[in-house]
């Protein structure tokens, strides 16, 4: 019997399979509206024009998908080498790469993306200089932080995650774009939802107890 125990505890099934194959990505979930979200609001900023545009730290490459849709030359980036196994099976376009170190020459970017990227580094100023080194002068970083009350939430708290450093305040974060030589042009608060309920409920949480701080920061011309 114990033998027979062993064989069980050793088959894993094939959503076990994905998970392992996935690596940390297996944790890595995002709203597919926040991501819309910021193709809009990258066409407000810059149009619709042929922008070139990176998502660092894309994990599945959600966002790659909603900005390749919108007609950008979009490219995602990750430090997680499973990501390029995913990324080979949804048919993404990707390189995993340091983010301090981005192996980017020639054209720069119109934008540059971190979402959730900031929080897990020690130096997140030397994170953001580097980003808007591979920037054109007048491009724009889009950046997602949780804000310091994402730890009182019982779903996505912020010390769920074991990789988490620390979260940001809005003044925080708006002095980190400015002392690595941004210009914030804009910040706002949401609270992500599961289900159409919980993204209502967000509306009025938002206000009161935000989640994440989505920074729009600029790069002087």
């Amino acid at each position: 019997m114990a033998a027979a125990r062993a064989d069980v505890a050793l088959t894993a099934s094939p959503a076990d399979a994905a998970s392992v194959a996935e690596g940390p990505l297996a944790h890595v979930h995002e709203h597919r509206e926040i991501a819309a979200a910021d193709v809009r609001i990258i066409r407000r900023l810059l149009g619709s024009g042929p922008l070139r545009v990176l998502d660092i730290g894309a994990g599945r490459g959600v966002f790659v998908d909603e900005a390749r849709a919108a007609g950008f030359d979009v490219l995602a980036t990750d430090l997680e080498p499973a990501a390029a196994r995913v990324w080979s099976a949804r048919g993404v376009r990707g390189v995993v790469a340091d983010a301090f170190a981005p192996p980017f020459r020639g054209t720069p970017f119109d934008v540059v993306r971190l979402k959730e990227v900031i929080e897990h580094v020690e130096d997140p100023r030397a994170l953001v200089v580097a980003s808007a080194s591979i920037l054109r002068p007048g491009g724009y970083l889009i950046a997602h932080v949780p804000s310091p009350f994402s730890q009182f939430y019982p779903a996505g708290n912020f010390w769920d995650d074991y990789t988490h450093v620390r979260p940001f305040s809005r003044h925080g974060l708006m002095r980190l774009m400015e002392d690595s030589g941004l210009r914030a042009a804009s910040i706002d608060a949401y609270v992500a939802g599961r289900n159409p309920i919980e993204r209502v409920l967000g509306l009025v949480l938002r206000r009161l107890l935000p989640h994440t701080y989505r920074v729009v920061a600029r790069k002087p011309a």
